[in-house]
């Protein structure tokens, strides 16, 4: 698999704050305290007309100094502060939302769904191997498995075709068959167009029309690669699909925005999950890729799972039809 495919197998909402009249936002100078601040330095006084001895004003009575509060954690040092949690200190709002997570049994998949369950998410959990929802749906109770093939359209639709309301999507399932151009099979087009490509369209057209039907607003994360938008060696028919994959989301951006359904992609480098470190554990092998990659290592599963939580969220609610980069600069070398 490439960098472990990026996948395996295969609230409070942001708030703007009012001020009221005549209030100045934190950080300017009003906000400072007196004793911060301090007075204005007196107009230097006009000399005496000529012949005349100056007069001397009276001595000017001390004024109190307000005692200084304790700085607070706008003014300690970035350093001192601990980082934001996402879906904490950003407030991502999903509590009370249900969502349907595609490839949910490893990797990235199953760490969306155990940071969807902890925010209070309602998941569907969608994989092709029982095992791996059994041991999922024990971490994570009140989880809902559904078990199926995704290349398998009859069957896709059948499993989900009932599936009912759900506010959130995140298709991840994926595959990755690694072929010399010239020796691309068939089989390996088939499948990989039908679980990468195929089956995001169909699982996408079962959650929009009930969120059109319902009135309701939505979020799509389409979890793509940074094979997108790179050529790289024996990944043909994989580049192939996280291209179409890409201009796909754009497509669905366009005819789902009147319904304030947003739709969006991540596109990472390597992911550490279990197999991307067994993938990548050759330092040579490693070397080719992170010297391309300006931040100089490869991603966390965590960093792509916060930035879906935030494509899902009403923190970005602006954002739609895009692609976001998690590759530590890869793309911009």
């Amino acid at each position: 698999m490439p960098w472990s495919s990026p996948q395996e197998e295969a609230g409070g909402t942001c708030r703007a704050t009012s001020l009221p009249a005549g209030a100045s936002p934190p950080g300017s100078l009003k906000t400072l305290s007196p004793g911060l601040a301090g007075p204005l330095p007196p107009a230097p006084a006009a000399p005496p007309p000529s012949g005349q001895s100056p007069r001397r004003s009276p001595a000017p009575r001390p004024r109190s100094r307000p005692a200084l509060a304790p700085p607070g954690p706008a003014l300690q040092p970035r350093a001192l502060r601990s980082p934001p949690a996402v879906g904490n200190a950003m407030e991502l709002g999903l509590a009370g939302r249900r969502a349907l997570v595609t490839g949910a049994g490893k990797g990235i998949g199953r760490s969306t769904v155990r940071a969807l369950h902890a925010a209070g998410v309602q998941v569907v959990a969608v994989s092709r191997t029982q095992g791996d929802l059994d041991s999922l749906a024990r971490e994570c109770p009140g989880v809902e498995p559904v078990c199926v093939d995704l290349g398998d359209w009859e069957a896709t639709e059948r499993a989900l075709g009932g599936v009912g309301p759900v506010d959130l999507l995140v298709n991840n399932a994926a595959v990755a068959l690694l072929q010399p151009f010239l020796e691309v099979t068939k089989e390996a087009c088939d499948t990989s167009f039908d679980v990468n490509l195929r089956a995001v369209i169909q699982v996408s057209q079962i959650v929009a029309r009930g969120l059109i039907a319902r009135g309701a607003p939505g979020s799509i994360v389409n979890v793509s690669s940074q094979a997108s938008q790179r050529a790289l060696t024996n990944h043909g028919v994989y580049c192939a699909t996280k291209g179409a994959m890409d201009m796909l989301t754009k497509v669905m951006a366009l005819e789902l925005g009147p319904h304030k359904i947003r739709v969006n992609t991540v596109n990472p480098t390597v992911v550490m999950t279990p197999m991307g470190k067994a993938n990548w554990s050759d330092p040579l092998k490693a070397k080719t890729m992170l010297d391309r990659i300006p931040l100089g290592r490869f991603a966390e599963v965590q960093d792509v799972v916060d930035a879906i939580l935030f494509l899902l969220s009403d923190c970005s609610s602006m954002t739609t039809g895009s692609a976001v980069p998690v590759d530590g600069g890869f793309l911009a070398t």
